[in-house]
C-alpha cells in the first residue's frame, strides 16, 4: 500500500524578485514547523537529512507524512 503524504509536500518554489533562486519547504521533525531551505543547502546536506534554513535554524527533516503546524515567520520574509 502506498504511504500517505502531506497535502503540501516539500516543493521547490520560486520567490518574487529572485530569478533562479529556488527554495524547498522542509518540515522540522522537532518543532513540526515548515522552514524554507535554499536549493544549494538542500543539495549540500541531503546525505545528513539536516539542513540550514533561510532563518538560520538547523532543520532535521521530518517524514513526508508529517503535515506540519505552520510556517516559520522568519523564512517567509
Amino acid at each position: 500500500m502506498a504511504g500517505r503524504h502531506s497535502k503540501r509536500p516539500g516543493v521547490l518554489v520560486g520567490l518574487p524578485g529572485q530569478r533562479g533562486m529556488r527554495r524547498l519547504g522542509v518540515i522540522d521533525a522537532r518543532t513540526h514547523v515548515e522552514h524554507l531551505v535554499s536549493e544549494k543547502s538542500a543539495v549540500a546536506h541531503r546525505h545528513a537529512g539536516c539542513y540550514v534554513a533561510e532563518c538560520g535554524a538547523m532543520v532535521l527533516a521530518a517524514s513526508l507524512t508529517e503535515p506540519g503546524c505552520g510556517r516559520c515567520p522568519e523564512c517567509v520574509r
